[in-house]
């Protein structure tokens, strides 16, 4: 059975991965216990996921963030999915959505996971160098806002599903979300 369940995440990652167009790459982990918030990159002593792919980030995309405009959005994205949810949508923040974009088609639980999908965005939103705010938009920061990410679609998990199995394929699902944005996010982001 284990070996099934390995087998089919790893196909699902792949099918993510084909959907999303994205070349193979070591996902980040989150050295965060499951259900507890990561810190935020530049308030602690974090090192980048994995050095090689910080060759992709540009090295001066922007001039540093505002100190308290940065703890402002530290503290927002460090809400829970319940928390950011009832969170006024105070200025000058990119507070816009797609909910959970899945290029080429929809996944399942893309609706039990839109809470957690529409944290994200604001993550990639406004630390990212797509958009105006620009507050870190480094490998650090984005692998800190897709283990957020991963964080409360596990809380989302663990809030909607108290059976056994369907938490776990919940789980499942969440891992290979958290894998498409982990290998496939770049574009969105840098």
């Amino acid at each position: 059975m284990r070996s099934t369940f390995t087998t089919m995440r790893a196909a699902g990652a792949l099918a993510v991965l084909s959907v999303l167009g994205g070349g193979l790459a070591a996902p980040a982990h989150a050295a965060v216990a499951p259900g507890h918030a990561a810190v935020a990159p530049g308030h602690a002593a974090v090192a980048p996921a994995h050095a090689a792919a910080d060759e992709l980030v540009p090295a001066a995309v922007a001039a540093p963030a505002d100190p308290a405009l940065r703890e402002k959005a530290d503290r927002i994205m460090n809400l829970t999915y319940r928390q950011f949810a009832s969170t006024p949508h105070i200025p000058p923040f990119n507070w816009t959505t797609d909910g959970c974009s899945v290029p080429g088609g929809s996944l399942p639980y893309r609706k039990v996971f839109r809470p957690a999908c529409v944290q994200h965005d604001f993550g990639y939103r406004n630390y990212g160098a797509r958009h105006e705010l620009k507050l870190d938009p480094t490998r650090e920061t984005k692998n800190w806002i897709d283990g957020r990410f991963r964080t409360e679609m596990r809380r989302i998990c663990d809030d909607t599903y108290t059976g056994a199995r369907k938490n776990r394929e919940c789980r499942n699902a969440a891992e290979v979300y958290y894998l498409g944005v982990q290998l496939g996010g770049d574009a969105s982001f840098f």
